[in-house]
């Protein structure tokens, strides 16, 4: 049972910071919204580069921990939906 119960602390230390960053809701949030939105096409696929470009930083942000990285992520993820006013 004690086992049990540290395996599923550890797992909720692990998945913690993962779960409330905001950035693993928002980028795909972002991504349906700005298909949805009346952009020009070309400036839609200038922003979807933009956008992927933050989440592959913002997955390596996790992945190494680096919690700048994340935040730079961020600031792109924000300068995007200003864009298309989000």
């Amino acid at each position: 049972m004690r086992t049990l119960l540290l395996a599923g602390a550890f797992m909720v230390v692990i998945a913690g910071p993962a779960l409330a960053c905001r950035g693993t809701t928002e980028f795909p949030q972002a991504f349906e919204q700005l298909e949805q939105s009346n952009i020009s096409p070309e400036r839609k696929k200038e922003l979807r580069e933009q956008l992927s470009q933050g989440q592959s930083m913002h997955d390596d942000g996790h992945n190494q921990g680096d919690m700048s990285q994340m935040g730079g992520s961020l600031q792109l993820l924000d300068e995007v939906l200003k864009e298309f006013g989000q």
